[in-house]
């Protein structure tokens, strides 16, 4: 299984360095064998703090933009929009990098047989090089156990002098406390900001550095000299005082003591036994899944020149793919597992300087629902827990926005939030109103469950459920055409051509009903639904939301290109190939279009190769989308095809997803693995108690045999899966609750045989699991 990123030469550059982390702490390594870089980051490290946004929308402009609406004067009702609906402050503030820690060599001479790498497996950045007639090797790895940061450094045969440092740029100082003690510490502070609003005093921040060698230390004011050293082993630990139980700065936490507390008890153990611990940890989280695609081209060649082939065109390189998927699962768990507290944001918690693409925020109309796709697919279900506390706290900052902004109960959230709790309307009413980000982030939740079958965690979760759906029913009106609709609306982030009454053509985004917006609302309705009944609670409650699911207007199919209509009317795209696809919401992540709705799913084959026609899927993120669609749409090759040209325009050398120009966003690499796990195996149809599964829906040509083991599926089985020339061989299936199976067997897969007591019916097996049991189905 292939598991390393090397390189065979060293670029002085952010997006060429290699990401650590424990899910709190990320660490980039840059491996410079003459002046070591560390940037540092810590999930909580934000600008800004907890602060009541003030909505100035009364009941009042609600329904006049509602009225402008109907009477197609958009133009006049994005207007009143933007003068009432826009939060104040307009924006949220910013994730920013904690500092960058500098091992400064003496020696600057040339050096030869550089090689740098991550081992996946086991979570640790390396990197060894000649340097006057030396050998080096330096290692760099973020310890769950000990929640700290280690490197080390040796070399053989001659000794080595240095200066050791850690630098932030802006609201903190470092100082050497003791000739093998640095501290650093800090508070962000912002100034005054017209979109963002009041500047303050924000988040306190330390981090507390120990250095051990057996070369000779002496302290100056900001930095420790090392001299005639054979090794050099750092132990860093961050931290700020940031409360996630309440959603701001608690001034009382004692941020210093921690740091104390956590280089005290690290630098008791030998730094043998803390690596080794390192990689029993990791490995609990990273051994769950393996993926090998067989083939007899094997690529020894550094990760930047295979990346480079795919660019070219001419890659034959099947071990590529097994890579990125792992790569993928470990930024998953180094991000959000360990001992994350919150999600990972739109850089996972790697972020470069103090104003980040995008502030490097949670946005909530796909990219933060993205980064969990794979999360309980690729059995990393435990990295999901800093999701639902977010959500939890979340949601009761969003009954202000809702109660507010639209008069209405339960709660709401828009296209953008922050780790202080901010739900209103943000940047623009154009791009940034989206109420119906809540109800797709309970699609996540919803998810969850149904995959690992936990009615405790369910009942936990159901009181987000139901106040999302509180919240749609109150917002739903009922349109000129006797149907309920959302007003306002948009398909996010896209725009429509359409006449005013007095004839004149205008664009827009506002209109009613678009129609992800009752994709979204059915997904919510009907599993909410499912769970109050499920969970026992009040069944007038699951009826109401039945009889509105009713009322909704049905998905409808373009005349003009026999695409997924994207809003209320047949309206021609500004931009045809737009980055959202967002009227396919409901073919994935939700799964209202599949085989069983023949006019539709053909509608949607149509609407992808429409978006790509004009260019669709230049944002990492965007093809990561278009991947798990053709997987949706059980076409293999197209998928692979995406895979393809993700590698090719939007990967970095260090496997980094990009967003067009050249920023980095980590929820591409989510999007994608999750993709390529569709293409394997798939568990969305039937209903939420028995599921269907399919094996090799979606398997490309190209990768005709294979392995994928561990993986989840909706009911909480666990798959071994085996495949030969394009067939099945064997399938090892765990069910640790003792579920009934239901496997859907096309014609070739319909030979089989167990020791178990299995069951064929018209292509679909079936079996009833006692708790932990496993069988093995075998293929002719």
């Amino acid at each position: 299984m292939s598991t390393k990123l090397w390189y065979n030469k060293y670029v002085d550059d952010w997006m060429h360095a290699l990401p650590l982390g424990n899910g709190r702490v990320g660490a980039m390594f840059y491996g410079n064998p003459h002046k070591e870089t560390i940037e540092i980051n810590e999930e909580s490290l934000w600008s800004g703090k907890q602060i009541k946004e003030r909505n100035h929308a009364t009941a009042e402009d609600l329904k006049k933009v509602r009225e402008l609406i109907f009477e197609h004067r958009l133009q006049e009702a994005a207007e009143l929009s933007r003068r009432t609906f826009l939060a104040d402050p307009i924006r949220v503030r910013f994730y920013e990098s904690f500092g960058e820690i500098f091992i400064d060599f003496d020696d600057k001479s040339e050096y030869v047989d550089y090689h740098k790498e991550l081992e996946l497996s086991t979570a640790i950045a390396s990197a060894t090089w000649k340097k006057s007639d030396a050998e080096f090797s330096s290692e760099c790895f973020v310890s769950e156990e000990y929640d700290a940061m280690v490197y080390r450094i040796c070399s053989s045969d001659k000794s080595f002098s240095c200066n050791v440092t850690m630098k932030r740029e802006q609201d903190a100082y470092t100082a050497a406390l003791s000739k093998d003690t640095l501290l650093l510490n800090g508070r962000v502070t912002y100034a005054t900001d017209d979109l963002r609003g009041e500047g303050a005093e924000g988040v306190s921040f330390g981090a507390r550095i120990k250095i051990m060698t057996d070369g000779q230390l002496e302290e100056h004011h900001s930095f420790i000299s090392v001299s005639d050293a054979t090794y050099l082993i750092l132990y860093a630990a961050f931290a700020t005082n940031y409360d996630v139980n309440k959603f701001d700065i608690d001034e009382s936490k004692d941020y210093r003591a921690f740091l104390s507390g956590c280089i005290d008890r690290i630098e008791k153990v030998s730094y043998e036994d803390i690596r080794a611990k390192h990689i029993e940890d990791h490995g609990k989280w990273f051994s769950t899944v393996r993926f090998e695609l067989d083939s007899d081209a094997k690529c020894d060649e550094p990760t930047d020149l295979r990346l480079a082939k795919f660019k070219e065109g001419h890659a034959d390189d099947p071990d590529l793919y097994t890579l990125y998927y792992n790569f993928g699962r470990y930024l998953l768990t180094e991000s959000s597992g360990k001992k994350a507290t919150l999600p990972a944001n739109l850089q996972g918690i790697w972020c470069h300087g103090f104003r980040p693409p995008w502030g490097s925020d949670y946005h909530t109309n796909i990219n933060l629902q993205m980064n969990y796709w794979p999360a309980d697919s690729t059995n990393c279900s435990a990295t999901f827990e800093p999701l639902i506390h977010f959500m939890k706290m979340l949601c009761e900052f969003g009954k202000q926005t809702a109660r507010d902004q639209f008069g209405a109960d339960g709660w709401c959230i828009n296209h953008t939030t922050d780790i202080f709790g901010r739900t209103g309307v943000h940047d623009s009413v154009d791009c940034g109103f989206f109420p119906m980000a809540g109800p797709w982030m309970c699609l996540n939740l919803w998810e969850h469950y149904e995959y690992t079958n936990d009615k405790g965690y369910l009942k936990d979760i159901y009181p987000i459920l139901e106040g999302a759906c509180r919240f749609v029913l109150d917002y739903l009106c009922e349109a000129p055409n006797g149907y309920l609709t959302t007003s306002p609306s948009n398909s996010p982030e896209n725009k429509f051509y359409y006449n005013e009454p007095n004839g004149e053509c205008k664009t827009s985004m506002l209109t009613q009903g678009a129609t992800i917006d009752f994709e979204i609302i059915y997904a919510l309705l009907t599993r909410t639904a499912y769970a109050c009944r499920l969970l026992g609670n009040d069944a007038s409650f699951a009826q109401k939301l039945e009889d509105t699911l009713d009322r909704l207007p049905p998905l409808k199919v373009s005349e003009r290109y026999g695409t997924v209509r994207e809003w209320c009317e047949d309206y021609e795209e500004q931009e045809p190939g737009h980055r959202h696809m967002s009227p396919l919401f409901a073919l994935h992540p939700s799964d209202q279009i599949n085989e069983t709705t023949p006019e539709l799913f053909e509608a949607a084959k149509n609407t992808i190769a429409r978006r790509l026609a004009h260019g669709c899927g230049q944002s990492g993120w965007s093809r990561a989308w278009i991947i798990n669609f053709y997987a949706r749409l059980k076409d293999g090759d197209s998928a692979h095809k995406h895979v393809d040209l993700l590698f090719a325009g939007s990967t970095e050398e260090n496997l980094f997803d990009m967003h067009p120009p050249c920023f980095f966003q980590i929820d591409g690499n989510f999007g994608a693995i999750a993709g390529i796990t569709e293409m394997l195996i798939q568990s969305h149809l039937g209903r939420p108690d028995e599921r269907i599964i399919e094996l090799l829906p979606a398997l490309p040509t190209e990768w005709h045999s294979g392995t994928l083991s561990g993986v989840k599926t909706r009911g909480g089985f666990i798959f071994d899966i085996v495949w030969k020339n394009g067939k099945l061989v064997t399938v090892r299936v765990n069910s640790p609750d003792g579920r009934a199976l239901l496997l859907k067997l096309r014609p070739e897969q319909a030979k089989v045989s167990s020791s178990a007591e299995i069951k064929l019916t018209d292509g679909l097996l079936e079996y009833k699991f006692a708790k932990n049991e496993t069988i093995t189905l075998f293929f002719n």
